[in-house]
């Protein structure tokens, strides 16, 4: 009887532990794909006549529209407790907080360098962990924080973006919001919670607030003409829909600290796209600068074999 003869076979409908990394880490790519096509096609979205409360408005309603489709065709539950409804509720204000103050910084700054800068979020909560003694005080951390922060100098310092402060300071205010995000999530009381659903009320406070948005500067809620609505569906359906449930099924099969080295390759491709669609600059101290921030939120993310810094060690 030959070697292969007495090899177990796998189970019928289980995946195996190979494939389920293959699969999860092609979901996570492409979630750094469609994340990374926002600022490119908000850009051509502006040069088509479509005002930033209309664009917002637009790809948060046809996101959400087709979200809560797909959570009652499921029969997912969408119903949260009392004690997961307050930070619930502050999870879709810090997230509206990241869509408005990322597309104000698109007015002042190019896309590619709001999107690094706001990656910046990584090392902020590191150093927050660290501080409130939430994580133990490693030196890997502490290399990260510190190689971001001198990558986001290098980046900032930059002739091509000198004097535009008040850009760099809505990019650096997105990344304060993802912090408030992203530990919001973490919390126990959210974990309970479906991550779809909490997708779809996100999602659904998102459109309302920037339908309000739209009512007080007078601006459509909806585009016109077939240009802006074709940039406005790719933003639902890509940068929204898509990204938010292939980041689930990625996380589910790959795990969150894989899943979170890989998604670190977003202000890469981020600025790839920029290059290409868009015409982005990119000079020599952005791209050491950006290889900075990306090499960081590894470090940042390595699994915790690194050395803790004891007191009188």
């Amino acid at each position: 009887m030959s070697n292969k003869e007495n090899r177990p076979k796998p189970e019928r409908g289980v995946i195996p532990e190979n494939r389920k990394k293959l699969i999860g880490s092609l979901c996570i790519i492409g979630t750094t794909v469609c994340y990374g096509l926002i600022p490119s096609l908000s850009f051509l979205s502006f040069d088509a006549g479509v005002a930033t409360e209309t664009l917002l408005f637009d790809k948060f309603f046809y996101a959400a529209m087709l979200m809560w489709a797909y959570i009652f065709i499921k029969k997912i539950p969408f119903k949260p407790d009392r004690e997961a409804a307050p930070m619930l509720i502050i999870i879709c204000i810090s997230y509206i907080g990241i869509a408005t103050t990322l597309y104000l910084s698109f007015d002042y700054i190019s896309g590619s360098l709001a999107t690094i800068i706001s990656f910046t979020f990584p090392a902020m909560i590191i150093a927050i962990e660290m501080i409130t003694g939430m994580e133990p005080v490693r030196f890997v951390k502490i290399t990260a924080v510190v190689l971001s922060m001198l990558g986001l100098v290098l980046i900032v310092w930059t002739p091509h973006i000198r004097g535009n402060l008040t850009g760099i300071f809505f990019a650096f205010l997105t990344a304060v919001c993802y912090v408030i995000y992203i530990m919001g999530l973490s919390s126990k009381k959210i974990k309970k919670l479906n991550s779809i659903t909490v997708a779809g009320y996100v999602l659904l406070s998102s459109a309302v607030f920037n339908m309000i948005r739209c009512a007080l500067s007078g601006n459509p809620m909806f585009t016109r003409g077939t240009e802006q609505l074709v940039f406005m569906l790719l933003l639902a359906v890509i940068c929204a829909f898509a990204a938010i449930l292939l980041y689930c099924i990625g996380v589910k099969l790959l795990g969150a600290g894989n899943a979170a080295i890989i998604n670190t390759f977003e202000p890469v491709v981020a600025c790839i796209f920029g290059y290409f669609l868009i015409g982005d600059v990119l000079t020599r101290n952005m791209i050491i600068g950006s290889a900075m921030v990306v090499i960081a939120v590894f470090i940042a993310n390595m699994p915790k074999k690194g050395y803790e810094l004891k007191p009188g060690a």
